[in-house]
Formats: C-alpha cells, structure tokens, sequence
C-alpha cells in the first residue's frame, strides 16, 4: 500500500492526506443485524440512516470517514463501508448480475484509497442461519480470498445481563460451523426508551472503538490485491455459487450475456467485457472456494 513519507522534521500529513490513505473497514452481513446502528456507534453521531435494507443490493456500499481517539488522545482516520450482504437463502441470476455490477463499482473504491484493513462482520445474537453462513462465505472467502482479519461485532444483546456470557456460551457453535474471528466485541446499538439501555450502549461503543482502532493502528497492511484478477475470481467464484442452486426457475446465463452486461452496466469496452466474461467463465468451473449454504439444509441452522 502506497504511504506518505514523513521526517521529524516535515509538517504533519495534512488532513486530507490522512483522509485520502484512511485504512477501509467493511461493516458486512445480513439486513436487520444492523450495521448501520453499529456505524452510528462507532462514529458517536447519527451518520447513517437507519433502515429495513429493503430494495438494496449485494455489495452495493456507503462510505463515511471518521476520526476516532485513541487512549493517549491520537486522531485516527478510519473509512467504514457499510456494505449490503445477501438478505435471502437464494441466489438468482438477476441477483449476480447485479451482484457484479456493485462489485465493480465497490473494487474500484477500494483500489483507489489503498485495499481492505479488516472486515467487520455483524451478527445479531439468536441462530447460525444459512443466510448468516452465505454472508461470512461471501465477504470473507470470496471478495477477501481469506486475506483480510475478521471482527465480529454481536448486536441485539441490551436484554443480557453479561454482554461477553453471551460470546462465552456461544462460541463453540461458531466454531462449528467454522465462522471464526480474530477478535469480537458484544454490543447493543441502541439507547432503548428513556435511554434505558444508555449505560450498555456507551459500554458498546468503547468496547467497538477499542477493537476497531486495535486494528487499524497495529501495524498491520491493508490488503490491495490486482484489480482485474480480484472481479474476475469473485465474480467467477459468484457464478459458481449460482450454478449450484438447482431450481426449476433458475435460468442459465450465457457467456455472452454476461460479456454484453459488463460492457453496458460495468461500462468495460467490448474487448474488455468479452476477455472478463471468458476468463469469469472458466474460473466458475474450479472446485476451490466455498459452496452456497442453501435454506433446506436444516444442519445449517442452530439456535444460539
């Protein structure tokens, strides 16, 4: 990742320097775990609006650039993506055309403010669902190829009388199920009525800074893999998942379809469109990569 150079004895980076090299943040999963209420927490104003997620597309994503203190009083500049995850346990064409589409559009963002820090994962407390499995396969196998730390971030939890019990009683079903983590935090993002949950919601925001800002200041590097070869492995490992779904309406996606849909929704050249579509084609036929959890898999299902 590209960094700016600076002697003792230069000037700070100025401030939109710091913006411009701000470490990414993926705040990911499902709708309704509420991410945007996990932004508002972090950011400790309300700058994401709160909403059913209802018309919103896989991967399409808001950006918002904070500065977050650290313990000794350092300013960090952090970029949150609030990005939007697969809502239901099906996958159709329509779905991936799209998919792609803000994939493209969510790659190039990346690309040009220096690759992916950390993942965010967001989970509400309750079930492992096959939805919950599909969005951590997704985010975490697919766009970030199982490069990139993962941070879940456990909401809905203002009844528990321990936020942390909660992960303590919990954790072997995640381990399970293979959804593992680099660390967590355990919060509730809301205030409740009359400020009833106040006490747990200042306790979940330091508890989400720290860990956030553990991340992004620990020395690690951001991870900023080739353009072309990160659309072409997802959107190859996508089609993939959508070729798995075996249903009477599902219908087939010729490779030319999908070139003429890069050239015109993706904006690719011809040329382009038609090279991406070939090589997306073939990478679809490797075996490697996760399968789509589907929802009539009942073993893929665990209250929590």
């Amino acid at each position: 990742m590209r960094r700016d150079i600076h002697r003792a004895s230069d000037s700070p980076p100025s401030y939109e320097a710091q913006r411009r090299f701000s470490p990414n943040v993926l705040i990911v999963g499902e709708t309704g775990v509420g991410k945007s209420s996990v932004v508002n927490l972090i950011a400790g104003e309300p700058l994401a609006t709160v909403h059913s997620g209802a018309g919103a597309c896989t991967l399409e994503a808001t950006s918002y650039d904070l500065i977050l203190p650290d313990n000794q009083g350092l300013s960090h500049h952090i970029r949150l993506f609030d990005t939007v995850g697969l809502n239901e346990p099906q996958f159709r064409k329509t779905d991936y055309l799209t998919a792609i589409e803000k994939a493209n559009t969510l790659i190039c963002q990346l690309q040009r403010t220096g690759g992916i820090r950390l993942l965010l994962f967001c989970i509400r407390g309750g079930r492992i669902t096959a939805v919950m499995q599909n969005n951590y396969r997704l985010f975490c196998d697919i766009l970030c190829q199982n490069k990139v730390p993962v941070a879940f971030v456990v909401t809905g939890l203002e009844n528990e009388v321990s936020m942390e019990g909660w992960w303590e009683r919990n954790v072997p079903m995640f381990e399970a199920y293979g959804l593992s983590c680099a660390s967590h935090a355990c919060v509730t993002a809301i205030r409740g009525l009359n400020d009833c949950y106040a006490g747990k919601y200042y306790e979940s925001q330091t508890r989400a800074r720290a860990m956030l800002l553990a991340h992004v200041t620990g020395g690690g590097t951001s991870w900023q893999p080739d353009r072309t070869g990160w659309f072409i492995h997802l959107a190859g490992k996508l089609l993939r998942w959508l070729s798995q779904i075996k249903s009477r309406r599902r219908q087939a996606l010729p490779v030319e379809e999908l070139a003429r849909h890069l050239q015109d929704k993706c904006k690719f050249s011809r040329s382009e469109a038609e090279y991406l579509a070939g090589k997306i084609w073939v990478k679809r036929l490797e075996n490697a990569g996760p399968d789509f959890v589907k929802s009539d898999d009942t073993s893929s299902i665990e209250s929590l």
